[in-house]
C-alpha cells in the first residue's frame, strides 16, 4: 500500500516480523513514541513494553518487544530488539 508505513522488527535471536502500518506506537525510553507517515527521521532508544500499530482497514495490533532500538526514515520504521512475542489477535478499530 502506498499510504503505509512498512514496518521490520527484528530480534537478535533472529525472528522478524514485517507488516504495513497507518499509525504505530512504541514504548520510547522516554515515554510513548507515535510515528505517522512522512514522519522526520529519527533514531529511538526502545524500553520493553507494547508495540501498537494500526493497519489501513482499521484493525489495531499489539506485540510485546523487550529494549532496544527504532529508526524511522523514508516511512519504513525498523525495530532492533531483545525479544517478540507474537503479535495479538486484531482488534476491531474502536468506532464512535
Amino acid at each position: 500500500m502506498a499510504d503505509a508505513l512498512q514496518v521490520h522488527i527484528i530480534t537478535t535471536a533472529g525472528q522478524t516480523l514485517t507488516e504495513e502500518a497507518v499509525a504505530l506506537r512504541a514504548p520510547g525510553e522516554g515515554g510513548d513514541v507515535g510515528v505517522l507517515r512522512n514522519h522526520a527521521p529519527l533514531v529511538s532508544v526502545l524500553r520493553p513494553g507494547k508495540l501498537v500499530w494500526r493497519t489501513a482497514d482499521g484493525a489495531r495490533q499489539t506485540a510485546r518487544i523487550g529494549g532496544g532500538l527504532m529508526e524511522v526514515a523514508k516511512n519504513r520504521v525498523t525495530i532492533l530488539t531483545d525479544s517478540l512475542d507474537a503479535p495479538a489477535k486484531p482488534e476491531e478499530a474502536a468506532r464512535p
